[in-house]
């Protein structure tokens, strides 16, 4: 059996797949299984998927169910004592599985998990730097650096995760932003957590992801809204300590949520009752994340600026937007 089961879900992703599975394939650490799950692609998708079958990749073909759907067929069928998540459009170092091992060995953890950041579609891999710093912390501890995203990132990738906790807390099917009403769940479970200071998953910025469409929709909007408050909800509800960290949260989100809406073309009164929330929360509110010192400097600068005026702040968003030539998020 494989200590690890690499779960890829993939929707007519013709044009990324091979690349993606590559960084898998030339991990330095080989016991694992590579699962892909093609989710009703429409492209040569399934075709590809099937041109890679050997003793060590496994192909499901099912009919569309979405991301999450997709992570959960495939953690049904994973053999590996771990699961790790790799969207088929990002790129991984080809350490990540060794580091997250490590972590895990060396410390006797529940799960693990390495740093991630964002990149354009040019990426090119670096090379490997020497052993990394890794660090234990407890349940209450790693989820205020999960809300703030000091040490730990909110989402589902580059974490080691035990498979039967994800069949124990699968992903909200039919959702977006599934990451943020699953992540803050799975850490809930673990006692001891390794992070490793370094990064070893690139999360790929393209034009037609979800967090780079220009147009936006109502379901997008509310989805994000009902995450970010179940997210923030349950870790203050399991820790009260941690509201001013959750506040840090909900103040970086709803900035960005607060765009998505004024992107959305079809309101109606949902978003309209969504947007006032927002500003009525960020109103009460913002100054408690800015003051924050775990909160990046650049989330507590941007919250400084939407709080005296989130008009001027949307002006200044794009103007720098157009000026760095980075995607709209």
């Amino acid at each position: 059996m494989p200590c690890v089961s690499v779960i890829v879900p993939a929707y007519n992703a013709e044009s990324t797949l091979l690349v993606t599975i590559n960084d898998i394939l030339n991990q330095t650490y080989r016991d694992f299984e590579l699962i892909i799950v093609d989710d009703g692609s429409t492209d040569s998708t399934p075709y590809i998927c099937d041109s890679l079958c050997d003793n060590r990749i496994r192909v499901l073909h099912q009919k569309n169910g979405g991301l999450s759907n997709a992570r959960n067929e495939g953690t049904k069928i994973a053999k590996g004592q771990f699961v790790l998540y790799i969207d088929s459009d990002d790129r991984v170092e080809p350490f990540c599985i060794e580091y997250l091992m490590k972590a895990l060995e060396s410390t006797g953890a529940d799960m693990a998990c390495g740093g991630v950041d964002r990149v354009k579609e040019d990426y090119q891999l670096a090379p490997k730097k020497g052993e990394p710093t890794i660090e234990v912390l407890n349940t209450e501890d790693a989820l205020g650096e999960m809300l703030t995203e000091r040490k730990l990132h909110i989402g589902t990738w580059s974490r080691l995760i035990p498979r039967d906790w994800m069949l124990e807390e699968s992903f909200l099917e039919g959702k977006y932003y599934e990451d943020l009403s699953n992540t803050f769940r799975v850490n809930m479970k673990a006692e001891k957590i390794a992070v490793v200071h370094e990064v070893l998953y690139h999360y790929v910025m393209r034009p037609g992801s979800i967090t780079g469409r220009k147009i936006t929709s109502v379901k997008q909007c509310t989805d994000y809204y009902e995450a970010d408050n179940m997210c923030a909800e349950g870790c203050v509800k399991a820790f009260p300590n941690l509201a001013d960290d959750a506040a840090v949260l909900l103040a970086r989100d709803y900035m960005s949520l607060w765009l998505h809406i004024r992107r959305c073309p079809d309101r109606g009164d949902r978003l309209d009752v969504i947007e006032k929330a927002v500003l009525d929360w960020m109103k009460r509110n913002w100054r408690i994340a800015a003051k924050n010192e775990k909160a990046p400097r650049n989330v507590r600068l941007r919250l400084v600026l939407f709080g005296f005026s989130p008009w001027l702040y949307e002006k200044l968003y794009y103007i720098g937007i157009r000026f760095t030539g980075k995607k709209i998020a």
